[in-house]
């Protein structure tokens, strides 16, 4: 086995079609982000683009866009041992992995080091679309909506914990790029919905759903499932397989993809050293 870090996102998107395209929904994120990084929709501080070769099959990759942490592909042991020991010597400030949870368990035991935090998300994907009955208006989101979604966006961070720099500008790409839509009832939001960039891998599409955030003041009125449901039909109209991430300890989110008929894949864990 070799261990290949790539100079740029092109010629490691490239290099990994392989593995990205039999693996598609557990690497939908990594080939998400190189994605951006290659069309310039998104900067970073520093990349760092590894994979793991077995002859001309890849075995494994991973890939970090600091500030962020890593994100690892599934891999076996043996290529982990290595990869780690590669990534240590050409990263050694990398202190976040996350990836499918056997991974991320033997990365822990090979760092031999307890993690000061420890966290799940799900990976689903869909079946067949349960829709919902609609209840008033979904409209993309203009830049008129910048200030309600930015604090609305700030609000699901809090309340997630969930990683996220450059906040204002990430917000204001992605109503540039028609990437969020609002649940109106009697003409006021009352739900957010967003939606990644499709990710086209050998003639499969992948699209991503979400975040999803609903204030606290509009729950329990079905509103997120609405929301939930009318982006996941844009993405089916769009001819990609809709996936979506959410926290494996809020049953809440879990019930409500479940019941519109998303599909449990895998199990993500993030940790930080």
């Amino acid at each position: 086995m070799q261990v290949i870090r790539y100079k740029s996102p092109t010629e490691f998107l490239s290099a990994t079609e392989d593995l990205r395209s039999a693996e598609i929904i557990r690497t939908n994120l990594i080939s998400s982000i190189a994605n951006s990084v290659a069309n310039g929709s998104h900067t970073y501080e520093t990349c760092y683009w590894w994979a793991v070769k077995e002859g001309n099959k890849t075995a494994g990759v991973a890939i970090r866009t600091a500030p962020y942490g890593y994100v690892f592909s599934p891999i076996s042991e043996d290529a982990i041992k290595i990869l780690i020991k590669e990534i240590r010597v050409g990263d050694p400030d990398a202190k976040e992995f996350s990836g499918p949870r056997s991974v991320i368990d033997e990365i822990e035991t090979i760092l031999g080091v307890k993690p000061i935090e420890s966290e799940g998300e799900l990976i689903y994907k869909l079946t067949t679309l349960n829709p919902v009955t609609q209840q008033g208006h979904v409209k993309v989101a203009t830049e008129a909506h910048y200030d309600l979604i930015l604090k609305w966006m700030k609000a699901f961070i809090a309340e997630t914990g969930i990683a996220f720099y450059n906040l204002e500008g990430n917000v204001k790409n992605a109503i540039e790029r028609g990437a969020y839509c609002l649940l109106e009832i009697e003409g006021a939001p009352v739900s957010l919905g967003g939606f990644a960039a499709l990710v086209e891998v050998l003639g499969q599409k992948i699209g991503r759903v979400g975040p999803i955030y609903t204030p606290i003041d509009f729950r329990k009125r079905g509103y997120a499932s609405v929301i939930t449901s009318h982006i996941t039909q844009l993405r089916i109209n769009e001819g990609a397989i809709p996936t979506l991430y959410t926290q494996s300890d809020n049953p809440t989110s879990n019930k409500i993809y479940q019941d519109l008929g998303y599909e449990l894949i895998d199990e993500i864990r993030k940790i930080k050293f």
